[in-house]
């Protein structure tokens, strides 16, 4: 193994889903239930858009947020769908859901901050949480039905750190 630029790095491992989906991924004729990847393709009409816009040439980058048509798309979306009354300006796009919570966190943490975490949750987040110097914070949810209760949530909640976050994966 190559020595990595920061020790960190070497503490850590690859999470067991991913260890498992490696060693499943050669069996055919199985539903894998291990990554949270969609259990549809991708809809035709988003397929053409793709084809179109590399015909098109439209492959250079775009606004750091995201491309303008698409915020706004997603501004209406969440706002038809769930009356969330987000602008455009108020989103942005990530390359998935990891990348997004990743880049909440480094705009929050500071060392030593504690973020919650309802148990179990995918593995992925911890490391990020480390890497930033904060303090992950297991709470374990099985008793209850894996839903965090207030009761957990008070419980988890520590006076000796300045600030306190909470994780939740839907």
């Amino acid at each position: 193994m190559l020595k990595p630029i920061r020790p960190e790095l070497a503490e850590i491992q690859i999470s067991g889903i991913r260890r498992f989906n490696t060693r499943v991924s050669g069996i055919s004729d199985m539903i894998k239930l291990t990554l949270g990847e969609p259990d549809f393709y991708t809809p035709e009409h988003i397929k053409q858009a793709a084809i179109e816009a590399i015909h098109e040439n439209f492959t250079n980058y775009t606004n750091n947020a995201g491309m303008p048509e698409l915020l706004r798309a997603a501004s209406d979306y969440f706002n038809e769908k769930y009356q969330l009354g987000f602008s455009e300006e108020e989103i942005i796009t990530t390359v998935g859901a990891t990348e997004a919570i990743a880049v909440a966190l480094e705009a929050i943490l500071s060392a030593g901050d504690e973020v919650i975490l309802p148990d179990p949750i995918y593995p992925g987040y911890e490391p990020i949480i480390r890497l930033l110097g904060a303090i992950p914070v297991k709470v374990d949810t099985t008793t209850s039905g894996f839903k965090l209760t207030p009761e957990q949530l008070k419980n988890a909640i520590s006076e000796k750190n300045k600030s306190t976050h909470l994780a939740l994966s839907f």
